[in-house]
């Protein structure tokens, strides 16, 4: 498993010029255009890592030191997405009483301050998918066809940055989500 950094305004230059010299590296070892060029390539835009490791056939052993082993008993018990910032990453889960669960990367324990709670009081019931700027959380709902966001500094509902109009776009039951900090994929 390797470790990413997840880009953010600040590192959004870097991380431009390290898919840059990504591809290049897939370039240079393929050395000609052709049909697994295109696909590997194709691949540098979503993970530049994943493609040169297509490219070259090796792959990163798991790293076993990394997992984290105490999710049950946190009370996680239907873990459906994840997000990080680099020092903490959060997971959701869609169980009973939903709610986004916050670990320290560095340490693994759980830091139940940054946790998010109340989601289904929020009427986000059945979440499914995170994401986040670093500012505000987004999270769909398979139900409502909708993207919930949260106020990352408070947890509080930032209903005037809610995506009310996934089903008008034919997203019908919303799983995961992704941006680049311009444009939201929903997975439908």
């Amino acid at each position: 498993m390797m470790k990413t950094t997840i880009p953010t305004r600040q590192n959004e230059e870097d991380s431009r010029m390290t898919t840059k010299r990504h591809c290049r590296r897939v370039q240079n070892w393929l050395g000609q255009t052709s049909l697994s060029l295109l696909i590997i390539l194709a691949a540098c835009l979503v993970s530049p890592p994943l493609a040169l490791e297509a490219a070259t056939g090796t792959f990163a052993a798991r790293n076993s030191a990394q997992d984290f082993d105490n999710l049950n008993a946190d009370g996680i018990n239907s873990p459906y997405g994840l997000w990080s910032d680099g020092v903490t990453i959060w997971v959701l889960d869609s169980s009973k009483d939903p709610k986004l669960f916050a670990y320290d990367l560095a340490t693994k324990n759980r830091d139940s301050a940054k946790d998010i709670g109340g989601l289904k009081a929020a009427g986000n019931a059945n979440p499914t998918g995170i994401w986040s700027d670093g500012t505000t959380m987004w999270i769909t709902d398979w139900d409502d066809d909708k993207l919930y966001a949260y106020k990352m500094s408070d947890k509080s509902r930032d209903t005037a940055k809610d995506f009310d109009t996934l089903k008008a776009a034919g997203n019908t039951n919303p799983t995961g989500l992704w941006s680049d900090g311009m444009t939201m994929w929903v997975a439908d």
